[in-house]
């Protein structure tokens, strides 16, 4: 749980630039867990709880009800912009000896989530505390400051998700059972029947179907939300971090923030004053790492490998990791297999879970990175259905972006990405862009003619025709990505969206008919803009100007918060890893220009240990 949050509270930072200062009531939601136990991270002492409330008080913030929550998200009343709500989970009996005085003694609302099937004596882990009786749970809710909530009927454990046994928290996991993954209807039956049953509990024992859901492990898909929302349930919240505000979406998917053992009243006073979606914010600093230079058939060599990574990232201070999703081990970018179940292109073998899972234990963000058009298993046989061009074709060999069977092909693939894997959101490769000769393909040539409503020119366009056909490009790749990233978002709706972007359309106009990329358009539709920029592989005079324009660029176009500026860390060209202190001055010099956001490519453990102080 403890490596979880720290993730969580990296993903307030992912979440920044979404956010703006707000006059309106942004109602801070905090998450507690057990009250007085040692030696346990989440949970706080009695008399830090006393003062967190004290303090609170003192500074005169309205603390807020389930019942007025759910009013507020709906737009039925308003709240006093310093809002708060207390909610505890996992229905400890401490909360009734500990809790419930203190809630009393400062006439303070609380929402507690309990699991039903650890109440009813069933199924409670061994390092679970003694908790609440249902008599105590129907007293503390007569008192009329106390809303008792689900957290799961049996929901709240973990179990295998991939052949390799990895775990991950059942309710937003396609299990892995039998030597086979659940299917669609499988996953849902399991949880319909999980809210179902914790409902007839909760009707049985406290006379009144639970009002909301809170997520075991902060982990849930919109499936799951669905049906919680299916049986009867208005609200389900989540450990994401941040604040709400008045829609609908918060009441859906409600934000909290997770409460450590260490959160001193001088702590809670710093969340609560600042920016709340600020607070524990920090500058980006993503490694992009290959499941290829991991990958080894022997289980103890892989493991070693994935611990060594994970190593080298802790100390390099990184916080976002771009996972590999795909398999590329001749290094040309065009993909015949991946590292995750699907039922689109083959498989090179069932790991990326493996890798992933550690990361996200380590309290990293994840995301998964993968081509949106290099497959080369789908190229039809004439291949047809790939880029053309009327003059050199590019590095990548791709499906065309205006062919709509690719389209759908391409859907299925990120929907099981989703559902089969665990990150936290996914990076575009840079395949996505088309140069100035493409895309003359028949589904290309068929996509200019509806749009323009004239034949694909025969010979050379003219000045009007070119920039018509840049834009239109420019659009369908926009198009096609977002498309992609909501199949992603039907299980994922908060999915992190990244995607790579060449250099040359930040610091040259002119450069957005060679890739058909837009990096004003980035800014608008991705969460984030990965700025591959890489001085050698550019081959420039002077590696220390071509960053600075990239960083001026960024500036000028209002982009620092959205975008990362990711340099490389070995020179293709002459085949070699960057020393450390190059490396290591252009990370700096790039922070000195006001680059919030950095990253790297590659990440190679056993290769260059860029941590190491320079001798």
């Amino acid at each position: 749980m403890m490596k979880r949050s720290m993730k969580i509270l990296l993903l307030m930072a992912l979440y920044l630039q979404l956010c703006t200062a707000a006059v309106l009531a942004q109602v801070a939601i905090l998450c507690y867990h057990e009250v007085d136990r040692p030696n346990d991270v989440f949970a706080v002492t009695s008399v830090l709880l006393d003062k967190h409330l004290a303090y609170l008080k003192s500074q005169n913030y309205h603390f807020v009800s389930l019942d007025e929550y759910l009013a507020y998200t709906k737009g039925e009343i308003q709240l006093p912009e310093k809002s708060v709500m207390i909610t505890f989970d996992d229905g400890y009996e401490s909360f009734y000896t500990k809790t419930f005085p203190l809630l009393k003694k400062y006439n303070v609302p609380g929402m507690l989530a309990i699991v039903t099937s650890w109440t009813d004596g069933e199924g409670k882990p061994l390092d679970v505390q003694k908790l609440a009786t249902w008599e105590q749970l129907q007293t503390m809710e007569q008192s009329g400051l106390v809303t008792v909530v689900t957290h799961s009927h049996a929901l709240h454990k973990q179990q295998a998700i991939d052949p390799q046994g990895d775990r991950n928290g059942v309710a937003g996991s396609h299990l892995y059972l039998n030597d086979c993954y659940e299917t669609d209807e499988e996953y849902r039956t399991r949880i319909d029947n999980d809210m179902s049953e914790t409902q007839r509990i909760f009707q049985e024992h406290l006379g009144h179907p639970s009002k909301a859901m809170v997520w075991p492990y902060g982990i849930y898909t919109k499936e799951s939300v669905d049906s919680a929302i299916a049986h009867g349930m208005e609200a389900t919240f989540l450990l994401d971090g941040g604040t709400n505000p008045p829609e609908d979406k918060s009441r859906l998917y409600a934000k909290r923030m997770i409460i450590s053992s260490d959160m001193n009243v001088e702590k809670l006073g710093k969340l609560m004053t600042t920016n709340h979606d600020e607070w524990n914010s920090k500058p980006l600093r993503m490694a992009q790492v290959d499941i290829d230079n991991i990958y080894r058939k022997s289980p103890q060599d892989f493991q070693r490998n994935i611990q060594n990574t994970i190593d080298l990232l802790l100390e390099n201070n990184i916080n976002l990791v771009a996972l590999q999703a795909f398999s590329d081990t001749d290094g040309d970018g065009n993909v015949d297999e991946v590292y995750f179940h699907n039922t689109v292109v083959p498989v090179a073998a069932d790991i990326f879970n493996s890798v992933s899972n550690k990361l996200l234990q380590q309290g990293l963000t994840v995301v998964a990175w993968i081509p949106g058009l290099s497959y080369r298993s789908l190229a039809a046989t004439d291949g047809s259905n790939l880029v053309q061009s009327k003059s050199e074709l590019g590095w990548y060999q791709r499906l065309s972006p205006f062919d709509r069977e690719n389209e759908e092909k391409l859907k299925a693939l990120y929907y099981d990405l989703a559902r089969y894997t665990t990150s936290d959101g996914i990076l575009f490769q840079d395949d996505m862009y088309l140069n100035e000769g493409e895309d003359v393909s028949p589904a290309g040539k068929a996509a200019y003619e509806k749009a323009f409503g004239t034949p694909f020119p025969v010979g050379p366009m003219n000045a009007g025709q070119k920039e018509s056909w840049k834009k239109l490009k420019t659009q369908r790749l926009t198009e096609l990505s977002m498309s992609l990233a909501d199949s992603y978002r039907r299980l994922h709706p908060n999915a992190v969206i990244m995607r790579d972007i060449y250099d040359a359309p930040l610091t040259d106009p002119e450069s957005t008919e060679w890739f058909a990329q837009d990096y004003a358009d980035f800014l608008k539709n991705y969460d984030y803009t990965v700025v591959m920029a890489y001085p050698y592989m550019n081959e420039a005079d002077d590696p220390d100007s071509f960053l600075r324009e990239v960083a001026a660029s960024v500036k000028a176009f209002g982009g620092t918060d959205k975008t990362i500026v990711k340099v490389q860390s070995y020179d293709w060209k002459r085949e070699r890893w960057l020393d450390g202190k190059t490396f290591r001055h252009q990370l700096m010099l790039l922070e000195k220009e006001g680059i919030r956001n950095l990253g790297y490519y590659p990440n190679c453990f056993y290769e260059w240990p860029m941590h190491k102080q320079e001798q």
